[in-house]
């Protein structure tokens, strides 16, 4: 019954749930200047996490032939048969649907309307996507960015300015994060057959494109303290973290492989630096050149 209910659990790619939480947790956050709406915060956090936690049971029944050839996923309960895929259908469909209700009665239709985008964008563009062209990462990155904006939207009740920069801000990050990636794990890529940039680019083209997505991601945070969606306490945090991230790409390691697992290390330390730019920015959002909703 535990290995049972382990793999049910394994099945929805629990570190994905937890990673694009944080994300969700942070956009929230950041539109909670003016107050922090609690039943909306709880909401879109448990709604999102159910709604990721469906579409990547999706996807991994999607991807069982191409997890079959890679050492890391073979493993899977989608690839052992552990979970009949009758089984996984409907449970998909339980999450899915718990997931909207909860939206529905705490947050809106617009964030519901997101989430949706997300879901689909996810399960059948980027699943197919990844198997025919290099740019799947910037396909994935959308609704990999767009649980931020939800959190924002939940809290904030609309499209604003401070919704998309929130978007664009995990949008650019996730770009160098999943391209480190790419590199690092390149062999098990070129095993499953998969055209990510890392296996089949040289690896000084991955690092120009690594590098771009950085500049962009820090001009997004200035664009985040000039708009006053951030406070300059918050956004000093931010590009400090950025300064850091940029400062691991320029220096040496030793192997294609080490450099790119220390970039993606700092990029894991910039989602801790986010949450707590966040919770910041509900401290010192009313100081000069902070920001109010």
């Amino acid at each position: 019954m535990r290995e049972r209910l382990r793999a049910y659990y394994q099945v929805t790619k629990p570190g994905i749930v937890r990673g694009n939480a944080v994300h969700t947790l942070a956009g929230a956050l950041f539109a909670s200047a003016g107050g922090v709406l609690w039943k909306e915060m709880i909401g879109v956090l448990v709604g999102t996490s159910l709604v990721i936690a469906s579409a990547c049971v999706a996807n991994n029944y999607m991807d069982r032939g191409i997890d079959a050839r890679m050492k890391r996923t073979k493993k899977r309960p989608s690839v052992t048969g552990q979970i009949p895929f009758r089984n996984a259908m409907a449970y998909l469909v339980f999450l899915l649907a718990v997931g909207l209700v909860v939206l529905y009665l705490t947050t809106s239709l617009l964030v519901i309307s997101i989430g949706l985008i997300a879901y689909l964008l996810y399960v059948f563009v980027y699943g197919l996507a990844k198997r025919t062209t290099i740019h799947s990462t910037v396909i994935g990155a959308v609704p990999g960015a767009l649980p931020a904006m939800a959190g924002y939207v939940a809290i904030d009740g609309q499209l604003s300015v401070g919704a998309w920069l929130i978007f664009l801000l995990v949008f650019t990050w996730q770009m160098p994060h999943f391209y480190a990636i790419s590199v690092f794990r390149r062999s098990e890529y070129k095993e499953a057959g998969l055209p990510v940039l890392g296996a089949v680019k040289p690896f000084a083209t991955v690092k120009n494109y690594i590098m771009a997505y950085m500049l962009v991601y820090a001009l997004t945070i200035a664009l985040l303290i000039t708009s006053r969606t951030v406070s300059a306490a918050a956004g000093l945090l931010l590009l400090g973290g950025a300064a850091y991230w940029v400062s691991v790409y320029y220096n040496k390691k030793e192997g294609e492989s080490k450099w790119a697992l220390a970039v993606f290390l700092a990029s894991l330390v910039l989602t801790v630096l986010l949450v707590i730019a966040a919770v910041l920015n509900l401290f010192t959002a009313d100081l000069p050149y902070g920001t109010m909703k």
